[in-house]
């Protein structure tokens, strides 16, 4: 298996304070924390938008449990080991995930003695952290308890408004409690929970001249226009078991988790500012609970046929309502002349609200053999069956309002025609009002609906893979593998039409089939550690997710919204893994990974404004009904990236060890690259860049502590890695702002560690 592991060493010697930043460690892997929603990790070139309502490409497990990404990473304290596991997975534990897996263990206590570990950071950003953890033996070599905690303040994005005090805010308190029990030699139990809160406040980088009446122009990044303040707050409460049993032949491994989780988050929905004293908010409340068991049985004794077989159990179940304004024509003044001064008149919107219950299961029985068919060559065969059930309901509440119509437009009758003629009832269409609000537009009364969408599906399905291992000699090793994933289709969530297609709300499910060649080595009498890989695999019907698409809704309105929906594609790469001990106190690193993931000539729902046939940023009022040709959205054939990893990322690491002064000196030096980005449907290529990070701390030789001064990009890069088009919002106003994002600021930094007993 193709991975990479990063201690709990590692963590505290990279100063590793956010989860995000374990992609620093491991090329190939991005991982983007969002906030309360949005948080995805990818790997090896595919890509993931959790708005696709699916499994993810790549699972997050801690203690062995799937947890939510938008959960799972906002804490980062008190780390046994991270693993970073590449290429689909699914008959060794847990479940299937087509692109890998990353796995958390947090520390567990030890039997042997108590000890404990604080640790102080702060930097010129703004940003402090404090987190520390203590082992308390209760019952010498068989019981002992591990409390651990964090508190952590950043300034998140580094982005402030210009329109009022606010500004990026991340804040994060959790601790956890761990209850380890070994009564015999061949029983080993943790009993893990974690609290967690995160509260966050996340504004929208943009730039651009403005429009004169909402902001001055803005170039550069780090500046937002929001008015008011966005906010979101995570919840997060799990409890894990995890047991081992070893028995003369084979060893028992149960593994159990409860998960519940929960956010709260208010968005401001005119993050360009296009209409003054008015956010156009959305609020959002989520709540999410998750049981999962595993019980595997594994060989532990060398023999022929090595195995495993294990049982899974996953049952969930979600709730998320939200709330939001539909403003109509009339909501800012006669649609002739429109005023982006606000507040805007809400008596021509409809408010719209929605709620979606979900409930899931999945289970599954898994095996895997292992044959050592001689002395050098083993034969491994992996498979899985699993049944997949969701049950899913959208009910949408869209609540009374007006609509300003245009008399001339909606009847063929000139402008002008008297006031009276509003409510005579020649239109094919619910009565107007009788009021002529703007001159020349007819007040419609649009009464209150309810719609409720079911969505059922049910799976049964294989997973398997087979991996043929060849052992030169002690140091040289080479394998090939194969493994075919499946994931369960994506639905499209949101406010959409009863005119869309059904295969536009659910699509069909995502199968993949992967080959990848390896090549492990040591030379040098074994200073010189070289691995390779090279991989091939081809999606059918990968999940992705739309954002923006224009559609035809009721009345032969256009609206834009999001949609998922698979399409064909395919991933190749390759990744470089060397490590050179040049003396006993100095040491080198290189990893690279190259993964050019794309759709293959994929039909797909795109914002096509100029007639094309190909995805751009224009305005949606480019467009009419009639452009769809019958159909209720646009279609594209594309074969852009699939992941906004850039197709080449290196890491260069090295630490050199000193004494000084009785005491020991560590310099480090960590070095990421990254290529070019290639398009990916947002219509901006970022620049290649590199980012160095530099260490350097001297401590005690016995370790019980230490003093780090660090910088994180001391260089100082500042490229933009996302540039959006300017765009009109809310149908009719120009504010003058696109979003943007850049490389985060240098960041400069000292930390303060004590260890003390078995720390």
């Amino acid at each position: 298996m193709t991975l990479t592991a990063i201690s709990g060493k590692d963590i505290e010697e990279y100063k590793i304070f956010e989860f995000q930043d374990l992609s620093q460690l491991s090329p190939g892997l991005a991982l983007e924390n969002n906030g309360a929603f949005g948080s995805v990790a990818q790997l090896r070139g595919v890509g993931f938008d959790s708005s696709s309502s699916t499994s993810p490409a790549v699972d997050v497990y801690v203690n062995e449990t799937p947890m939510d990404a938008n959960y799972a990473f906002q804490t980062l304290y008190d780390i046994g080991q991270v693993e970073v596991l590449r290429g689909p997975q699914g008959t060794l534990r847990g479940r299937p995930s087509p692109a890998g897996a990353i796995t958390v263990s947090t520390r567990a206590p030890e039997l042997d003695g108590w000890g404990g570990t604080l640790q102080a950071s702060g930097s010129d950003q703004d940003a402090t952290n404090f987190q520390g953890g203590v082992t308390v033996p209760l019952i010498d070599g068989k019981l002992a308890l591990r409390l651990a905690g964090l508190t952590d303040e950043n300034d998140g994005n580094q982005v402030r408004s210009i329109n009022s005090s606010h500004d990026d805010k991340r804040s994060t308190d959790s601790w956890r409690s761990s209850l380890r029990w070994a009564p015999t030699d061949a029983i080993d139990a943790t009993l893990t929970y974690q609290w967690m809160r995160a509260d966050l406040t996340v504004l929208t980088e943009v730039e651009g001249p403005g429009a004169g009446y909402n902001g001055s122009s803005i170039s550069g990044g780090g500046r937002a226009v929001n008015e008011t303040k966005p906010e979101q707050t995570l919840k997060s409460e799990l409890t894990t078991l995890n047991l081992g049993w070893e028995l003369d032949a084979f060893r028992v491994v149960f593994d159990a988790a409860y998960q519940d989780n929960s956010f709260d988050s208010y968005v401001e929905g005119d993050g360009s500012n296009a209409v003054t004293n008015f956010a156009a908010a959305q609020y959002t409340q989520s709540t999410y609970e998750d049981r999962t068991f595993e019980l595997r049985l594994e060989s532990t004794e060398d023999q022929f046929l090595e195995y495993l077989v294990g049982l899974w159990y996953q049952k969930t179940k979600t709730n998320s309502g939200f709330q939001q304004p539909n403003m109509l024509d009339g909501a800012f003044g006669s649609p002739v002349s429109p005023n982006p001064i606000g507040p805007p008149d809400f008596t021509f919107s409809l408010p719209v609200s929605g709620e979606i219950p979900v409930k899931f299961k999945n289970q599954a029985i898994y095996g895997n053999l292992v044959f050592h068919l001689t002395d050098k060559a083993d034969l491994s065969l992996g498979a899985r069956y699993l049944e997949d059930d969701v049950k899913r309901s959208q009910t949408l509440d869209v609540g009374a309002g007006l609509i300003a119509i245009d008399i001339a437009t909606s009847s063929g009758r000139p402008a002008g025609t008297p006031l009276g003629w509003c409510g005579d009832g020649v239109l094919p269409m619910p009565p107007f009002t009788g009021t002529e609000t703007y001159s020349g537009y007819c007040d419609l009364a649009i009464e209150a609906s309810t719609a409720t969408q079911e969505v059922s599906d049910n799976h049964k399905e294989w997973v398997y893979d087979a991996s043929l291992r060849y052992n030169f000699s002690d140091e040289m090793m080479a394998y090939f593998t194969y493994a075919h994933s499946w994931r369960p289709a994506g639905v499209t969530v949101g406010i959409t039409s009863e005119l869309t297609p059904e295969d536009l709300l659910a699509g069909d499910p995502e199968e993949t089939d992967s080959y990848e060649l390896g090549f492990r080595s040591e030379w040098l009498d074994n200073r010189l550690r070289l691995n390779t890989s090279v991989y091939y695999q081809d999606y059918s019907n990968f999940i992705a997710r739309f954002e923006d698409v224009p559609y035809v809704g009721a009345g032969d309105t256009l609206q834009a919204g999001g949609f998922t929906y698979p399409g064909d594609a395919t991933v190749q790469g390759l990744e470089l893994d060397a490590t050179y001990d040049v003396s006993e106190d100095w040491w080198v690193r290189l990893t690279t990974a190259y993964a050019d993931g794309k759709f293959d000539d994929a039909d797909v729902p795109c914002r096509d404004t100029n007639g094309d046939s190909r995805p751009d940023n224009g305005d949606i009022g480019n467009l009419t009904p009639a452009d769809f040709g019958g159909n209720s959205v646009l279609f594209c054939t594309v074969d852009y990236a699939i992941s906004t990893v850039p197709p080449w990322v290196s890491t260069l690491q090295s630490a050199y060890s000193f004494p000084v002064f009785g005491l020991r000196g560590n310099a480090r030096m960590l070095y990421n690259y990254y290529g070019d980005q290639e398009d990916y449907g947002r219509g901006y290529e970022a620049d290649a860049y590199g980012i160095l990070n530099l260490y350097l701390d001297i401590g005690s030789e016995a370790g019980d502590w230490s003093v780090t001064l660090w910088g994180k990009n001391v260089l100082d890069d500042d490229t933009q890695l996302f540039q959006g088009e300017p765009g009109t919002a809310f149908g009719v106003f120009e504010p003058g702002y696109y979003p943007v994002s850049y490389v985060a600021e240098r960041e400069v930094g000292v930390t303060l560690r004590y260890s003390f007993g078995e720390g």
